[in-house]
């Protein structure tokens, strides 16, 4: 993968979801085409691994961050710690996500899935803009799904407080996803930022593996029968990330080319519902 692209050499590059499956497959993709990588994780252990992992691959220097992005709090303090720290970023990936089959709250009242799929998206982008415009070529990236399709926006019920169906609740999130890059995108214009969501396939990951159920075991089974490894399911993202030309603004992109999301996703009206309630709470 990392040998057919150019040299990210001199770009700082910041990963959610970065200790695990294509975070760190991509991650170390990134580190072998000399980029500074950013790693942000839950797990101190699995942060120092990947940290190590990287600089063995060629990363121009790896730092580490500690922090829960379920919590809006967390998040802000997060961001606040890197623009802090950090002079400029080039490539913002926001990858961190879940699928729960069981609705949990998060300390501060937020169902987990739209907590961490959702709105940790959201505030982080916000927050370190002013670290992205310092750049020559900014780019964020947020992971999305093909799973968006089988999404809809309940607008009562968006974080399942009326009905509850975990698989559902993860197809949602990943319809905000593409609504929120849609909008993102056009509210960026012609800015020098760059927004872009990516399809990285059934990836056969960590991702879904303490769910129960039924309905998680069939998906179990098909990733480990039919899915991608996080080398693949990261290739796209690390394209976008290292590629010369700027990808389309709001694009989709799926297997290194852009893609038509649902019509549902293409929703402006909705894409600017979603935001207002984005930046006003739940």
């Amino acid at each position: 993968m990392a040998d057919l692209l150019p040299s990210m050499k001199g770009k700082v590059v910041l990963i959610t979801g970065a200790t695990r499956g294509i975070g760190r497959a991509g991650a170390e993709a990134m580190a072998m085409l000399g980029a500074e990588i950013i790693l942000i994780g839950r797990d101190e252990k699995r942060l120092q691994e990947t940290q190590t992992d990287c600089l063995a691959k060629g990363a121009a220097g790896v730092r580490i961050y500690l922090a829960d992005l379920s919590l809006r709090k967390a998040v802000a303090d997060l961001a606040h710690r890197v623009t802090a720290y950090e002079p400029s970023l080039d490539i913002l990936w926001n990858n961190a996500g879940g699928w729960f089959a069981e609705r949990v709250l998060t300390s501060e009242g937020y169902e987990m899935t739209w907590a961490m799929n959702h709105l940790a998206y959201f505030d982080f982008t916000q927050l370190l803009f002013p670290l992205l415009e310092k750049s020559d070529d900014p780019r964020v990236l947020c992971t999305a799904s093909e799973a968006h399709r089988w999404g809809q926006m309940e607008w009562d019920n968006l974080q399942g407080e009326r009905k509850w169906d975990g698989w559902k609740a993860y197809c949602n999130s990943k319809l905000a996803n593409l609504l929120y890059v849609a909008e993102q995108g056009r509210r960026l214009g012609d800015s020098g930022i760059r927004i872009s969501a990516v399809h990285p396939g059934l990836v056969n990951s960590a991702f879904g593996e303490k769910n129960r159920g039924i309905r998680s075991r069939a998906f179990l089974w098909l990733k480990r029968s039919f899915g991608r490894t996080n080398e693949q399911g990261a290739d796209t993202a690390v394209w976008l990330s290292a590629r010369s030309e700027s990808p389309s603004q709001g694009g989709y992109f799926s297997n290194r080319a852009t893609k038509t999301p649902s019509a549902a996703a293409r929703n402006t009206a909705d894409a600017r519902r979603l935001w207002q309630i984005s930046e006003g709470g739940p």
